[in-house]
């Protein structure tokens, strides 16, 4: 049963992962100029992409049923987003 559910919340987590990865495109391309420019990573720009890969990593564990853990909006999120390194 848990399996059928995962087809329709697959379309849910697709329009999620496909917004938020076409902002985290634009953010990574925003970030390369600001480092490029600047010398230095952006903090807030780091972490965003990073939650962004977090989240993304528990879908498709979800999704390609590794686990039984539903990610946000429909569970609760239970992987800590990584922290940038040296920024």
């Amino acid at each position: 049963m848990e399996a059928l559910l995962r087809i329709p919340l697959a379309i849910i987590y697709g329009i999620i992962v496909g917004v938020w990865g076409f902002i985290a495109g634009l953010a990574t391309v925003v970030h390369w100029f600001y480092a490029l420019i600047r010398g230095k990573r952006h903090r807030g720009i780091a972490e965003f992409t990073n939650r962004f890969i977090a989240y993304a990593y528990e879908v498709y564990r979800y999704l390609y049923l590794v686990t039984n853990q539903r990610p946000w909006p429909i569970g609760r999120s239970r992987v800590p987003p990584p922290h940038p390194p040296d920024v």
